[in-house]
């Protein structure tokens, strides 16, 4: 009897480490999300959050760069969920910004910093925001994969996030994320 439950076991582990296997082989078929910080700037005080789940997706044949994050809101108004008068846990940050797939290739190497506009789509409210990023080669350079620093900068004011004239900067900054292809 001792036998068998030490061979069930060992064939239990086999087949566990065979399915972590094969599901890291299914893995690069999902999105790769990074981390991110939101910086809340409001006179002379500054608020730092850690967002989860940034992703990054450049479709192949397109010159648009977007990037999504579930803001939870109480991170935003800085107080909890029934104190703002909010029933949503979080709200989608939505940036769409056009790069030049040929200028990445250029400047993947060179540590450039890219200054641009994008369209940020934040509680309902589509504007243009101001962005900075930098590609870094991720890979050879043949096959033309990069990572991306990534600074933009918006108004609380201007997405309705504000309920003063309080005039809070947001900065949600993304360090060496992986840019998914599909």
């Amino acid at each position: 009897m001792n036998h068998l439950v030490k061979l069930t076991a060992s064939i239990l582990l086999m087949i566990l480490i065979s399915s972590l296997a094969d599901a890291q082989q299914h893995n690069d078929n999902f999105y790769r999300a990074a981390d991110a910080g939101m910086l809340r700037v409001q006179g002379t005080s500054r608020i730092d959050h850690t967002l989860k789940g940034a992703t990054i997706i450049f479709p192949n044949g397109s010159n648009q760069l977007n990037v999504s994050i579930n803001i939870p809101c109480n991170e935003v108004y800085n107080k909890p969920l029934a104190d703002a008068g909010l029933s949503v846990a979080s709200m989608l940050f939505s940036l769409r910004l056009n790069i030049d797939p040929i200028e990445i290739q250029e400047v993947l190497t060179s540590s450039k910093t890219i200054s641009t506009h994008g369209f940020l789509t934040l509680n309902n409210i589509t504007k243009a925001v101001t962005v900075a990023y930098m590609p870094v080669a991720s890979g050879t350079e043949e096959n033309g994969n990069f990572n991306i620093y990534m600074a933009i900068q918006f108004n609380a004011a201007g997405f309705n996030l504000d309920d003063s004239n309080s005039n809070a900067q947001y900065v949600i900054k993304i360090n060496n994320a992986k840019v998914n292809r599909v």
